[in-house]
């Protein structure tokens, strides 16, 4: 399954829904501080190879994050003319995970509802 969606008889299906990355990488950086590049693979090796978001996508999702809040970064070495940042969670980005584990478990329980009233139909 190629790059987050399936082709499921005619219909193109995404798997990864959208908005995902902003919790993901929360989740992620709530086990341990990671950089940008580190974020990028951690995310295709959970997701089994479905899905690896490049640069222009992780990096200014970082920046969102931290600039409301939810990470912090710190400089950690200078490689070439290039600085590489850690991001770490803070508080308000723990706080802000759990909210959304607690809608992720109930948007769960209406997705199994759907399949189960999908299969009776």
């Amino acid at each position: 399954m190629p790059r987050g969606y399936c082709n499921c008889g005619p219909f193109r299906v995404d798997i990864v829904p959208k908005g995902l990355l902003k919790p993901l990488v929360l989740k992620l950086l709530s086990e341990r501080p990671m950089h940008g590049f580190e974020l990028m693979e951690q995310i295709f090796e959970k997701t089994n190879g479905m899905w690896r978001p490049g640069p222009a996508a992780i990096y200014p999702t970082l920046e969102w994050l931290e600039a409301n809040g939810y990470i912090k970064s710190d400089e950690t070495e200078k490689r070439s003319e290039k600085t590489r940042r850690q991001y770490s969670i803070t508080k308000k980005g723990t706080e802000a995970l759990e909210d959304y584990e607690k809608s992720a478990q109930e948007i769960k329980k209406r997705m199994q509802e759907f399949g189960t009233i999908y299969g009776r139909i």
